[in-house]
């Protein structure tokens, strides 16, 4: 393969998750000569989706990497690429479950449904794991704003058309004082339908949400609170109980001290997104959030992008003006102008912050909802809220019968101790079986490495990108992705719209070939049947 690698090029990619591979793809479409790499098996580095047995082998494969790290020659100057960094540690494993087959019909494994008492199949290991490869688990699970930066570049570019979407069906909150969550409405008719708030508390929530849309329109009746954080804006108009619940923990996806600003434009985000594609603000990616990075790397090899797994890059070759001329892989010199880096393998990265991640698989869904659903579990001693994600088989991730839930939060020790108080309240583990909570069947917990690069010390020509975050949403990523591009090829497009394969006419085609297909498209634009319709519409 290395024989079938252009060198110079005009841009090298080494790893491919999200950033780099949307940039991969916006340079391939101006006809930017692409080589894009990657030492590991599988597309979206830290952003992947994998069945079962795929997220364990390659879980359980995070230490062996320096068995297949190989050794080069590079000079005082070049910058070494250790392919034993990962940005996922601290792996827990542990199944709730036995590998006994049998049908439980006591009273631990009864719960009513419309006051019947239905018996449930107690899964087992070995079943489970025949269902191995229905099971897709992301390694970074996000959302979509309906009208957020993501779904409009899948749109004007035209690479939504290589993935499927749902709306997430509901949005929910953990009320502590009563023990149960909350649904938040959405729209207007639910906010009005709901019966958990009072109609002068409706009132109140539709304008302090229309205020907050206005925000841009009116900034001098936001003056005063610019500078503090969305606890002083809430507090100045009153908004207490389940609507200020609402506003925090689901509407601005934050905590009361946020800043007012960035709260303000969450707040935004997520009313402007409501009913463009169903009555919440998200979207989810069916087979995961680890196929966007696949579909940005199909639009770049559709363009003439160089797509190479299992290559090792070794070091980025620094010449003598102090920029990258090129890189080392498997003891190949390839030379590009710029080079695009994932954050994990960058040797000037450093550790800054971190993610706490759970997958579980459960026995029942927590709020009843067939599609997907997005809970906020606030913490009660000051830490980052828990952020919960809910997926049932229609979304394939999972088989029926059974949900994939991911939970998300700021690192502050390992992902088990972060996550236990949530996973404690609305879930049930271990031998005692709950009537009114799903029960876990598997879990694995992991940490996530959030990654900064001290701006000056690379050279100019390479660029970092970054890794996941804790938030729940993409748009910062498209954001840094547009950037770097912009950065690298000013004036240009960014991923300008992909043609229609209908549209496309190979290079060399005959006028006669082109002629057919035009007078082709005006026959059957008057077809007979279009021809009725129009005279009996006259």
């Amino acid at each position: 393969m290395g024989e079938d690698i252009p060198s110079p090029c005009d841009l090298i990619v080494i790893g491919t998750g999200l950033v780099e591979s949307i940039v991969a793809s916006a340079a391939s479409r101006i006809g930017k000569q692409v080589v894009h790499l990657d030492h590991r098996d599988f597309y979206g580095s830290s952003w992947a989706a994998f069945s079962f047995n795929s997220l364990k082998n390659t879980f359980g494969l995070i230490d062996e990497l320096a068995e297949h790290t190989t050794q080069s020659q590079k000079g005082a100057s070049d910058l070494n690429i250790s392919l034993n960094s990962s940005a996922v540690c601290n792996v827990t494993e542990k199944w709730f479950i036995s590998d006994e087959c049998k049908t439980e019909n006591d009273d631990s494994q009864e719960y009513e449904t419309t006051k019947a008492k239905t018996s449930r199949i107690t899964w087992t290991k070995s079943e489970l794991l025949k269902n191995s490869r229905k099971f897709n688990f992301d390694i970074t699970p996000k959302l979509l704003y309906s009208r957020g930066e993501m779904v409009e570049v899948l749109i004007n570019s035209g690479i939504c058309r290589y993935a499927e979407f749902k709306n997430v069906s509901g949005i929910y909150t953990f009320d502590a004082a009563d023990g149960c969550l909350l649904p938040v409405p959405c729209s207007r008719a639910d906010v009005f339908n709901s019966k958990d708030i009072s109609m002068v508390e409706k009132r109140l929530l539709m304008k302090v949400l229309a205020m907050c849309v206005d925000y841009e329109n009116k900034p001098e009746e936001f003056k005063e609170y610019e500078s503090g954080n969305f606890n002083n804006f809430l507090d100045a108009h009153k908004i207490q109980g389940k609507i200020r619940k609402y506003l925090v923990d689901s509407v601005a996806m934050a905590r009361a001290s946020t800043n007012f600003q960035d709260a303000m434009k969450n707040v935004q985000k997520f009313v402007r997104s409501i009913g463009r594609y169903g009555n919440t603000p998200f979207l989810w990616t069916l087979y995961g959030s680890g196929e966007l990075p696949q579909c940005f790397c199909r639009c770049s090899a559709v363009f003439g992008g160089i797509y190479c797994l299992k290559r090792n890059t070794e070091n980025i070759i620094i010449g003598s003006d102090g920029q990258a001329i090129g890189i080392v892989s498997d003891n190949q010199k390839l030379m590009a102008r710029f080079i695009l880096i994932e954050d994990c393998l960058n040797p000037l990265a450093n550790i800054k912050s971190g993610i706490s991640r759970a997958i579980l698989i459960t026995d029942r869904s927590l709020t009843n909802n067939d599609q997907a659903a997005i809970i906020t579990v606030p913490s009660a001693n000051g830490k980052d809220p828990v952020r919960i994600l809910e997926l049932s088989a229609s979304t394939m991730a999972c088989p029926s019968g059974l949900h994939v839930v991911h939970l998300i939060t700021r690192q502050v020790t390992t992902a088990v101790e972060d996550l236990q108080e949530a996973i404690s309240v609305v879930f049930c583990s271990g031998e005692d079986k709950a009537v009114d909570k799903p029960n876990i069947i598997w879990s694995l917990h992991f940490n996530i490495n959030e990654y900064d690069c001290p701006i000056g010390k690379l050279p100019s020509n390479v660029y970092s990108c970054p890794g996941p975050d804790i938030l729940i949403d993409f748009d910062d990523h498209v954001i840094k992705a547009r950037n770097i591009f912009q950065s690298m090829y000013p004036g240009e497009d960014f991923l300008p719209k992909v043609p229609d394969p209908e549209d496309v006419v190979l290079e060399g085609a005959s006028e006669d070939i082109v002629q057919e297909r035009s007078l082709e498209g005006i026959a059957m634009e008057t077809s007979p049947e279009d021809l009725e319709q129009r005279e009996a519409h006259q």
